[in-house]
């Protein structure tokens, strides 16, 4: 048997706790890299393979405003080659649902007029209920996300709001509508059938809007069709436009999220675990010098030397890899399962699939594992057997050690005995003692990181307005006009003494026209989402990055990617087509929103009243009340007054309704990596301080020996490690609060938020501090049990 195969399994067997801790960190390390790489590949291969599956479209076209004549512009997307064309949808806007008693009004419902399945774009996928062409008289079919985020069952009724009054419908199916699906999502497409539909418009008395699906063989060459297309109208498209990137980007936001912070936060990890290999190897090497040089000296070749090294770390890599490639697809499954929980059905099977990714990475960790044990082994190089032999060490650093005043300058003699155990310690292993401030440091980075981003979630009603979203304390939409009208609040409401601002709003698309140079291979044109304000916007809350909100007609906020998109600032001029007619505004402020990815603008009622004189297409309505006044009495009382006339409900309520989704989505991975990162702080402090004292034996046993008890030791050790964590844990909180958001910064900004809003808890902060600290303090107890089994008399004669 060769003497390197030999000698590496003899060390593989000598040290069987320190060679599992190993295995157990790069295990660790391993599954949050594979993890982090299955979620990014199954995540945007699951909603495309989805989206391949079921036609999805590319494209929405929303006539809303009788700008372009539907037939004509279904028509001309026909006759192009590699376009598939939906047939035209009409559809009605509603003012919200209603299940069980519970009102919806915060759900953006379009009743569709369902055209016969099998469509060509966008086919729904039945999840629950009888598959029929079309849905049957009195019945309705509703997408999977409004089905499980209200809890609503086929079977049960829902009632549909319109200004006449509620229509009830049967639930017959739940659909996963590709378009319409995503989490987080308030729009949804509710699909009646035709004899419903005609019953509805009847009763509302307005114009059907229409929809129609483009779905290209290339999307990347879809600007060369808008060309053509709008040089056929002879002007821009002038009304509503939902592209690609929009319709799936609440797909894929929560998933990139937690991929990006998982890859960055496992590299880490895997430098902590080569670090820890370094200490290791270099204290073996230093340990092992006189027997090193004892087998250079009888023929052992330098080469093979580094070969015991590289060996035994690669067998432990090989090791840890293979259920690192099973538990990241536990790991992924659940998480994946929750972000893209609303295209699942019965019959799809969505779990993940990236066994290559996953191998390919096990084969780079342990290149990795093996290059670095290489690297680190060379210092065997510079064994000579004469000296080693001689010394048990390098000529050089014996002398240097002999010579050393060992850090006299500390006056170790100004401190109780216990505390300069540890200090002592602490202060000679200084390579090891680096180690345990950066995985604590670390530790307590993403134990911060993670507190911090899901209490900000949790409070998000405190920073709403830096979300996009107005700051008002009331939302308020009436349901029945013919009962009650706007001018009949107005008057109650200034009237009110509690009331300190009222506000109403509504919403339009705009059409920006894209210079030459600020095309892309999709767009030419850019719509734009417009929030139109009847008050003012400074008493709603709102908030600007830059620059401040408009104040009159000729004065309009944008959004940060449409400032990014037309390359504006603020001051400069912008002209949008609104209804088909071109208003230049000055820019007075550049927003963050989440909703619509940033890719809308706000503006004054007067800047619409330019163009179109009696515009009065404001139903949602704001309300703060004065300071000291009851939110939720006040809403009571509206209630009470009111009844189904008027839809009323706390900002708070409504927040919670959308992003209550998101916290459960990211508790489980980011309070997973937590507890990965304790784990490894225990297993290395562990591992580190069982070495060390192995390697301080006998001054230990000396301490025994002049009547220190064993426990009084242990403590010593333990407490010094708990400080010097806890030092570490200080670090990491700065890295955790300034370094670590930034990384949400750079994921969510092409998603419309380029500074996250956080919010800051102290106490909660401070108590994700010393957790790692007491794993430092737990991994170094443990360690010290060696002292407690080993008696003074062979402490002192060890060498």
């Amino acid at each position: 048997m060769s003497p390197v195969w030999i000698l590496s399994k003899s060390s593989l067997r000598k040290k069987k706790i320190q060679n599992f801790f190993i295995t157990l960190i790069i295990l660790l390390s391993a599954v949050l890299l594979m993890t982090a790489v299955a979620i990014i590949s199954n995540s945007g291969g699951a909603y495309l393979n989805m989206h391949e599956r079921l036609q999805g479209a590319h494209q929405i076209l929303k006539i809303e405003n009788g700008l372009h004549d539907p037939e004509e512009v279904q028509h001309w997307w026909k006759q192009q080659q590699g376009v598939t064309v939906s047939e035209i949808m009409p559809y009605h806007n509603v003012s919200g649902i209603m299940h069980e008693g519970q009102d919806y009004s915060n759900v953006a419902a379009m009743m569709i007029n369902t055209p016969p399945k099998p469509s060509d774009v966008d086919e729904l996928l039945f999840d629950q209920g009888q598959i029929t062409s079309i849905p049957n008289e009195g019945t309705v079919w509703i997408p999977t996300t409004l089905a499980r985020s209200k809890d609503i069952q086929v079977g049960d009724n829902i009632g549909v709001k319109t200004k006449n009054g509620v229509i009830d419908y049967k639930v017959s199916a739940v659909v996963v509508d590709i378009s319409y699906s995503a989490p987080f999502t308030t729009t949804a497409r509710i699909w009646m059938s035709p004899d419903d539909y005609r019953e509805v418009s009847s009763k509302l008395d307005e114009i059907d809007k229409t929809m129609i699906s483009l779905r290209y063989s290339d999307y990347s060459q879809s600007q060369t069709y808008w060309e053509s297309f709008e040089k056929s109208l002879g002007t821009p498209y002038l009304e509503g436009k939902s592209e690609f990137d929009s319709l799936s980007s609440f797909y894929l936001v929560t998933n990139k999220l937690i991929a990006f912070v998982m890859i960055f936060l496992s590299v880490v990890m895997i430098a902590i675990a080569l670090y820890t290999i370094y200490f290791t190897i270099s204290d073996e090497i230093i340990s092992s010098y006189k027997t090193i040089g004892i087998l250079s000296s009888i023929g052992l070749t330098s080469r093979k030397i580094i070969s015991v090294y590289v060996i035994q770390y690669g067998l432990l890599a090989c090791l840890s890899v293979v259920p690192a490639v099973l538990l990241s697809y536990a790991f992924s499954d659940r998480i994946m399962d929750s972000s893209v929980s609303h295209l699942k059905t019965a019959n799809i099977d969505m779990s993940v699939s990236s066994a290559d990714w996953s191998w390919l990475m096990a084969a780079l960790i342990i290149f990795i594992i093996v290059a670095s044990s290489w690297l680190f082994a060379s210092k065997a190089r510079k064994v000579e057997p004469v000296q080693a032999i001689r010394y048990g060490g390098a000529e050089h650093v014996v002398a240097r050690k002999a010579a050393s005043p060992a850090r006299a300058w500390l006056r170790f003699e100004q401190f109780p005995a216990s505390l300069v155990i540890g200090m002592r310690g602490l202060i000679k292993n200084v390579r090891a003692s680096s180690l345990m401030v950066l995985i604590s440091g670390m530790t307590s980075a993403v134990l911060v990181f993670g507190f911090l981003f899901i209490y900000s979630i949790m409070s998000i009603g405190q920073t709403i307005s830096h979300w996009g979203y107005d700051g008002s304390d009331i939302s308020m939409k009436i349901d029945k006009p013919a009962e009650l009208s706007y001018e009949q609040l107005r008057s109650q409401f200034n009237l009110d003494e509690r009331v300190a601002n009222f506000s109403r709003f509504g919403d339009m698309n705009g059409i920006v026209a894209l210079n030459k140079d600020l095309q892309n291979d999709s767009e030419t044109s850019m719509g734009v989402y417009l929030t139109v304000l009847e008050g003012d916007y400074n008493e709603t809350g709102v908030v600007n990055l830059k620059g401040r909100n408009p104040m009159n007609g000729d004065e309009i906020a944008i959004g940060v990617n449409v400032a990014k998109k037309l390359q504006k600032e603020v001051g400069d001029s912008i002209e949008i087509f609104v209804q088909g007619k071109p208003i230049n505004m000055e820019i007075t402020g550049i927003y963050q929103a989440i909703a619509n990815m940033s890719n809308s603008a706000r503006l004054k009622v007067e800047a619409i009243q330019k163009i179109q004189p009696d515009y009065n297409n404001m139903e949602s309505m704001f309300l703060n009340v004065k300071e000291g006044v009851s939110i939720d009495g006040f809403v009571s009382e509206l209630q009470t007054k009111y009844g189904t006339a008027l839809w009323v409900a706390t900002q708070s309520t409504l927040v919670d309704e959308v992003f209550s989704e998101a916290i459960n989505i990211l508790l489980v991975p980011l309070g997973g990596m937590g507890f990965l990162f304790i784990a490894v702080t225990f297993i290395i402090i562990y591992s580190v301080c069982r070495i060390n004292i192995k390697k301080d034996s006998r001054t230990y046993g000396i301490f025994k020996t002049i009547g220190m008890t064993s426990a009084k030791i242990r403590l010593s050790i333990t407490t010094g490690i708990f400080v010097l964590s806890l030092i570490g844990g200080l670090l990491g909180l700065l890295v955790g609060v300034f370094a670590l958001p930034q990384l949400l910064n750079m994921v969510l900004s092409n998603y419309g938020i380029v500074e996250v809003p956080l919010v800051i808890n102290a106490a909660g902060i401070g108590l994700m501090v010393p957790i790692s600290a007491v794993a430092a303090a737990c991994g170094a107890w443990a360690a010290s049990r060696l002292i407690l089994r080993t008696s003074p008399r062979i402490l002192t004669t060890e060498a």
